[in-house]
């Protein structure tokens, strides 16, 4: 109760402190700027918020000291992201200055009612007669950081507990470990077993007294009490009862918890929090418990649901192939090629050439003599080649920090691989250094010499999930020429190819064969594409529709992604880049061990199947010997059919018997091949299937039967349900990711680790541990968490061992005195047992005790297995114990 309370006191302050902020907010009476606090903050009210400061409520960005009228914000305490984003402020109002809001009276806002949805809003402001569409990126939401910019100023859209950040605060689900769970039985049961004795002693004590009291005549019963009356004989029952309540109470371990409690911290903060085996020093960053209630939990652990990008690589993009006017270029060898070469007994040779250290850089790891320098001046399609890399400088969101020189300047970029694209349309002489709200400035190095170019900045068609694809309309001011950039996966680039450009046939087979090689070498492709717009069409035909989409405050979203279907058709492909993502340090030795201790891990990622194969072989998951099979419904030729008739109904049901066939065919194999290992991916359009009601218990039938199983092309959504199904089966399950589309999966686990990555710290906050690299889960599960296990355990035996004698005792020598409530023992030190002689042995051995030393754990994995064994802990009460013999073979 103290350590609750102080924890109260603590966030009292800290919300008294948020709440009395002071924030500069507009008085129109006084027609002046005056101080409140973040507390007195309404809805309507125009605020100024300063550098560094944090918004106090959700906010209408009106206008900033820039002339662009843009700001840059920090989301990290929103979504974890790190990276700066930029914000723009309306067209009509950004030029304003702070005291121009003062005479401002003839403005209003229509907006959808208080959300949980962080990236959308949908809102119009009405000003002088203008309906003006409110995009997301003019909202600035509390708990984001003011970087970069002065001073802004703008509008309250929602305050307190109406602003997306309380929307989003739900409570994390409450986790309590299998060993609690199974105490409680055990409580239950001490509790049956004391009530047992009492009925017991309290029947034979009343038909005692009543049949055989008058024969002791020595007791005195004719000075009988009422406790002891023949004739009364429910009440001296009753009375019975109660003496051996009290005397029997021993039999419950009233400390356990409380020492469980101290144990448990003990170990977090004493342990797990100070091992330098699990510290990072790149990044000065050490594990940390942020839950002491799973520590035991850590020992029991059957199946690890793992992210790929960021968990078992490290989430550092690099440039380092593409493929342009269906050539391919750079000559780099990627560590997901080596490995394989080497599981093929090949020696490749990977030695960089000297010539390309010196265009090596962070983001960028490429080189290729045809195209570095001024190279590609001569080539053949060296339009098409020029393009490419105005494409790459142009068809992002990156916002450039610093001074304008390629040698000094830094790129805030969302997603790794977004920097890695323009950092490579640098070194190509494509130099992007500045960015407004409507113009994009490039430093183009072409054949023409050298100039900086400013694109206007029409459209941006935002990238999300569904979409897969990102685009920008610009208009080249010199050329007066109208261009949409598209860049996105290969499966909605080709869908949307102009048929009758001839070129674009013969590069789709070309660049299809070179994805797939990258894809084969681990690399993660995206396919870039261009087209011409039609100024008239445009002008008079699209642009209406969009302000229509824009400015709907009903399924605006659906409407937009209509009206960008609409533009984004009749493209030219380019060609793809290759960016790698190279695994992390030390992980395939991780996945060597955590299989030798018996534990299976499934890799969920979002990459195409190939890939995601090549990258299980190179990280251990995947070996030769496994019997590997994969399920997918691409190539089925009636599915494909009925998708090419435009049956959509037709399709998936073909698609689900297809999985459902697939996956019985696949448990047939595994019946008629016991003893061999297993292997099973499968990707997200089956995966779908395999989730459904009719399929999920096949599915988790066959998978949790192998060692390895990857799921291919998965959005967060499924990541979530794939571990929920995994638990349902009883497994103890462990989730480790480290972004914000992982926070699902880490939460629908027995335990949750976050990695302290590249993208935030989601993740982290999410998780109920964290480390900082993937291969810090063998100290943490086979150390730590077999240690705490077994402490645990033992600790808990003691406890219900040492009262159960004592108790046990006590209710032998009763019955032998007729159960009348006599003790053999001194009150005195009956009173003390739990309290003081036997308080500190059992937390002793919770916090110090261990079987073998760190080396022998790590050395023989197979001694994890004992946790694993999920009724261990009763059958050790019972008194029958599971022993394994430790050899070399463990």
């Amino acid at each position: 109760m103290i350590k609750e309370a102080v924890e109260d006191y603590r966030r009292y302050k800290l919300d008294k402190e948020i709440n009395n902020r002071p924030v500069q907010v507009l008085d129109p009476e006084r027609a002046e700027y005056a101080t409140r606090t973040w507390k007195d903050v309404r809805v309507g009210d125009i605020l100024i918020v300063t550098k560094d400061q944090q918004f106090p409520a959700d906010l209408l960005f009106l206008t900033a000291e820039t002339e662009e009228g843009t700001c840059y914000i920090e989301t990290m305490n929103l979504d974890g992201e790190t990276n700066l984003k930029i914000k723009k402020a309306p067209d009509e109002t950004k030029d304003l200055g702070e005291q121009d809001f003062i005479q401002f009276r003839e403005a209003a806002i229509e907006c959808e009612g208080p959300n949980a949805r962080l990236y959308q809003f949908t809102g119009n402001l009405l000003l002088d007669g203008k309906t003006l569409p409110i995009s997301p990126n003019a909202i600035l939401l509390r708990g984001c950081n003011l970087r970069n910019t002065e001073k802004i100023v703008g509008a309250v859209i929602y305050a307190g507990h109406e602003t997306k950040i309380f929307k989003n605060a739900a409570p994390a689900p409450s986790k309590r470990s299998h060993v609690e769970r199974i105490v409680d039985k055990i409580i239950f049961f001490m509790f049956f077993l004391l009530f047992s004795f009492c009925i017991v002693g309290a029947i034979f004590f009343a038909v005692w007294t009543k049949d055989r009291m008058d024969g002791h005549w020595y007791l005195a019963p004719t000075k009988k009490t009422d406790q002891y009356d023949p004739d009364n004989a429910g009440f001296v029952g009753f009375a019975s009862f109660i003496t051996s309540f009290i005397l029997y109470g021993y039999l419950i371990p009233i400390s356990l918890y409380v020492s469980m409690e101290l144990v448990k911290i003990a170990q977090s903060m004493g342990y797990i929090n100070n091992d330098r085996d699990m510290y990072h020093a790149d990044t000065d960053t050490p594990a940390l418990a942020r839950t002491s209630n799973l520590n035991e939990e850590l020992g029991m652990v059957n199946t690890i649901l793992s992210d790929k990008t960021g968990t078992l690589t490290r989430n550092v993009m690099e440039f380092f192939k593409c493929s342009i006017a269906g050539v391919s270029y750079g000559a780099g060898i990627t560590e997901i090629e080596k490995a394989n070469a080497q599981r093929k007994g090949i020696t490749l040779d990977g030695r960089e050439k000297p010539e390309a250290a010196k265009f090596r850089e962070r983001y960028f790891n490429f080189y290729d003599d045809r195209l570095m320098g001024d190279a590609w001046f001569t080539a053949k399609d060296s339009d098409t080649i020029e393009m490419f890399f105005r494409l790459l400088a142009v068809c992002h969101t990156v916002i450039p920090d610093g001074q304008p020189e390629p040698a000094t300047i830094k790129y805030e970029a969302e997603s790794p691989d977004e920097a890695a694209l323009v950092v490579a349309a640098k070194a190509f002489g494509f130099f992007f250094f500045k960015r407004t709200n409507t113009t994009v400035s490039v430093r183009e190095h072409t054949v023409r010499g050298v100039e900086d170019v400013e694109y206007e900045v029409l459209n941006v068609l935002e990238f999300n999930s569904t979409r897969k694809r990102m685009s920008v309309v610009i208009k080249h001011r010199s050329q007066d020429k109208i261009i949409i950039f598209t860049k996105g996966a290969d499966t909605v680039i080709y869908e949307r190819l102009d048929p009758s450009y001839a070129t674009n046939e013969a590069m789709k087979e070309s660049t299809g064969r070179h994805m797939e090689e990258f894809g084969a070498a681990g690399l993660r492709t995206l396919c870039l594409s261009y087209a011409e717009v039609d100024r008239d069409w445009y002008n008079s035909v699209w642009l209406p529709e969009w302000v229509a989409a824009k400015t709907s405050l009903e399924d605006r979203d659906d409407k937009v992604a209509e009206v960008s279907e609409k533009i984004e058709r009749n493209l030219r492909l380019l060609g793809c880049t290759a960016i790698e993502d190279k695994l992390q340090e030390g992980v395939p030795q991780c996945i060597k061990q955590l299989a030798l201790a018996g534990i299976r891990i499934w890799v969920l990622t979002g990459d195409k199947m190939e890939t995601a194969i090549n990258i299980g072989y190179a990280c251990s998951l995947l070996q030769e010997d496994m019997m590997q099979f994969n399920v997918t419904v691409y190539g089925v030729e009636d599915v494909e059919q009925a998708e090419a008739r435009g049956d959509k109904q037709e399709a998936e049901r073909l698609a689900h018997k297809a999985v459902a066939h697939s996956l019985a065919t696949t448990e047939k194999t595994m019946n008629e091949n016991e003893g061999t290992p297993f292997a099973i991916v499968i990707d997200g359009k089956a995966l779908s299937y395999a989730l459904s009601k009719e399929l999920a218990p096949l599915f988790l039938s066959v998978g949790t039967r192998c060692k390895a199983v990857v799921c291919c092309r998965v959005s967060p959504l499924q990541k979530a349900q794939v571990t929920k199904l995994v638990r349902s089966k009883g497994d103890t399950t462990l989730a480790i990711g480290d972004g914000a589309n992982d926070v699902g999966m880490i939460q629908s686990a027995h335990i949750g680790v976050g990695i302290s990555g590249q993208e935030g710290m989601q993740a982290v906050m999410s998780s109920d541990f964290a480390i900082a690299q993937f291969r810090f889960l063998v100290p943490l599960l086979l150390v730590h968490g077999r240690y705490c296990y077994k402490r645990i355990a033992r600790m808990v035996l003691f406890f219900f061992y040492k009262n159960m004698l004592f108790g046990v005792t006590i209710f032998v020598f009763n019955a032998f005195n007729n159960f009348s409530g006599q003790f053999i023992y001194n009150d005195f030190y009956m009173t003390l047992f739990n309290v003081v002689f036997t308080a500190l042995t059992p937390v002793v051995i919770g916090i110090f005790d261990r079987d073998v030393d760190k080396a022998m754990a790590l050395k023989y994995p197979g001694l994890y297995m004992q946790g694993t064994v999920k009724p261990a802990i009763i059958k050790g009460y019972t008194g029958v114990f599971v022993r394994f013999q430790v050899n070399d073979k463990s």
